[in-house]
């Protein structure tokens, strides 16, 4: 066979099929085909050999000659030590096929290999597809490549690799923006999931804060401490420091093949990541025509796909920016909710929450919990003599002082008027004492300058009160404290007074009239619900201890434990009749709040789509109590359905069931 030569004239006037006919013939090859219809075997492809022998080549897919011509198709043969000795088109610009190198020193060893072994095989190698074919031409056994130009596949399935990342990274990343309302759980949220999701070495998000100047570092991931602390703070008004202030103060898009390349990058970027960076791409955030926050996007050093996915980032941040000016309306919203308008600290509501909440966790941890109610003495007659701005004026004075006195994670709340409640979580009585002492002698030196230019002094007399010494809930705990305050009025103002001893809780009188509850009940069902109840009280006395209820509350949950199985097999089978009748009894109108909220689900997916503390804290504790009693093997494995608070309480007592 003499050697190969390059007719492209005659190869473009040619058609597809006929192309490779003439192209395999300059090689000494004659080649027919049938069409590259699909058979049961295979795509068969038929080359007559100089001998006159004909053998049919059996690809596994079509070597897509539609699109034959030098640069698109090649062809070559190897000799037995891997050489080529042949080659035509497509296949003389490949290195793999070079005829001073050996095939079996390449990527395509394993392949010619096998085909010597006369097994034929396809492979896709750098957006190239061999196929390989053992032959015997005359006295040499001889492999036959056919190399295709695969980059478009190869693009393609790279887009299709891309679509499906960029679908999977929008899922993620949305569900973790839609299940935070909050900014900063939505903050961490986010930034944890978009590093994740798109592999990248670093993600970094600043918000504007409406009692910041500039925009606070919210969010990051893959960032040193150095790093995150220069970075806490960006103002877009000043002259830029890094990046993210240009990009904030320009509202453009910036991208970077490498953090190296930019002096501000090089400097910062480069520095704090926790992995070798690569790219990076800061993107403003922008709601309407205001400017939210940066977002900073960081790749891993090697990621040289990172700037083609610039849609997907940018898609993202567009989604971050309405989730974000979401949350920054839904937390000013519950700021006004919180807080006392004329003060700043929290209101009489929100003090209640906070109570509650530390009380529980104090039951549970056995530590002690302090509160001080503060009063201003003679407020009155302040507000009649210098008028009621100087009044307003006093009270936020006051709130200064509360502000200094106690420590961060303890709470301040104006309690109404003149009146202000101190909560100290682990506050014992000698530390309550002594920050309820100091608070009174900084307001009695505090000098107060009126509009009419006098100089007035105030005090204020103060009631301190100690869980679990003084009472066992939250409610006893401020009475106690309100007893302690008008003590001090009573002895002369301006002092502290300790509640001493524990307070007289008022009679409960029962409003749960058991005998008429298990009238509605069988004899049968009746001697089942008693022997239930007997078997939950341990649970119960548990739960109603920690989460500090009532004796009513107990009470109800114990009428609960016996009626409740009757009325949901009253639901399951929709006897409405009967179900109205539930609802006229008086003697069980006391549990129709928890019976008619059964089925509600903690994650927001019950029927009503109530979710949370907005379901009744009776509705709570007794559907884990009925899920130990009843249906234990479920309780681990039903995510979102219970208080994830009561679950964790009835878990330390493994022998509730």
């Amino acid at each position: 066979m003499e050697a190969c030569s390059d007719n492209k004239d005659n190869v473009s006037e040619a058609q597809p099929l006929h192309k490779l006919i003439s192209l395999l013939g300059e090689m000494g090859i004659r080649a027919e085909s049938d069409g590259l219809k699909s058979s049961a075997d295979g795509y068969p492809f038929t080359l007559e050999l100089p001998s006159g022998e004909q053998v049919t080549l059996d690809l596994d897919t079509p070597p897509l000659v539609s699109k034959l011509d030098p640069s698109e198709i090649g062809v070559a043969v190897v000799d037995a030590m891997g050489y080529t000795v042949r080659s035509w088109g497509f296949a003389t610009q490949l290195d793999t096929l070079r005829p001073d190198i050996s095939a079996f020193e390449t990527d395509l060893a394993l392949l010619i290999q096998a085909a010597t072994r006369g097994t034929p095989g396809i492979m896709y190698l750098d957006g190239v597809r061999y196929y390989a074919s053992g032959y015997e031409f005359e006295k040499s056994f001889d492999v036959v490549v056919i190399v295709t130009n695969a980059s478009e596949e190869q693009d393609a399935r790279q887009h299709a690799s891309r679509s499906s990342k960029s679908a999977e990274a929008l899922r993620r990343v949305g569900k973790a923006l839609t299940m935070n309302q909050n900014l900063s759980p939505l903050c961490s949220a986010a930034v944890q999931e978009i590093a994740s999701s798109t592999e990248l070495a670093a993600v970094l998000l600043w918000v504007h804060q409406p009692e910041s100047d500039g925009y606070e570092l919210v969010g990051s991931v893959g960032a040193n401490r150095e790093g995150t602390h220069a970075l806490q703070t960006l103002r877009i008004d000043a002259e830029c420091s890094c990046l993210a202030e240009l990009v904030g103060g320009s509202r453009r898009t910036f991208t970077l093949n490498s953090v190296y390349e930019n002096m501000m990058t090089a400097h910062l970027e480069a520095k704090f990541c926790y992995l070798p960076p690569g790219g990076l791409m800061t993107i403003p955030l922008v709601s309407g025509d205001r400017l939210i926050g940066m977002l900073e996007l960081i790749a891993r050093k090697g990621d040289t796909e990172f700037l083609e996915f610039s849609d997907l980032y940018e898609t993202i941040a567009e989604h971050l920016a309405l989730a974000l000016n979401s949350a920054i309306l839904f937390d000013s919203i519950e700021k006004l909710a919180s807080k006392d308008p004329l003060t700043g600290v929290a209101n009489h509501r929100c003090m209640q929450e906070f109570l509650d909440r530390r009380v529980n966790e104090s039951s549970r941890t056995q530590a002690d919990l302090g509160v001080i109610m503060i009063d201003v003495d003679h407020f009155r007659a302040l507000n009649e003599e210098e008028g009621h701005d100087t009044g307003d004026m006093v009270l936020r004075r006051i709130v200064d002082v509360l502000r200094e006195c106690i420590r961060p994670y303890d709470m301040a709340a104006r309690y109404g008027g003149e009146e202000f409640t101190i909560i100290m979580p682990g506050g014992g009585e000698q530390t309550t004492l002594a920050v309820a002492e100091r608070i009174r002698q900084r307001i009695e030196a505090m000098e107060i300058v009126t509009l009419s230019g006098h100089v007035r002094h105030v005090t204020v007399s103060s009631g301190v009160a100690i869980f679990p010494k003084t009472s066992r809930d939250a409610a006893g705990l401020l009475r106690a404290a309100d007893k302690a305050l008008y003590q001090a009025k009573r002895n002369g103002r301006n002092r502290v007074v300790l509640f001493e001893g524990a307070l007289d809780e008022p009679r409960v009188t029962s409003t749960v009239d058991l005998d008429r509850i298990l009238s509605w009940l069988t004899p049968r069902e009746r001697a089942e619900a008693l022997a239930r109840a007997e078997r939950a009280h341990p649970l119960v006395h548990h739960l109603v201890t920690t989460l500090g209820l009532s004796k009513g509350q107990e009470a109800i949950l114990s009428a609960l434990i016996i009626f409740a199985p009757h009325y949901r097999e009253t639901l399951v089978v929709c006897d409405a009749e009967r179900l109205e009748e539930f609802r006229r009894a008086a003697e069980l109108r006391v549990l129709l709040p928890t019976l008619t909220t059964l089925t509600e689900s903690y994650d927001g997916s019950g029927p009503l789509k109530l979710s949370g503390p907005r379901i009744p804290m009776l509705t709570r504790v007794l559907q884990v109590i009925e899920a130990i009693l009843d249906r234990p093997a479920e309780l681990w494995n039903t995510e979102g359905q219970y208080d994830p608070q009561i679950l964790q309480i009835a878990s330390d007592m493994p022998d509730a069931a």
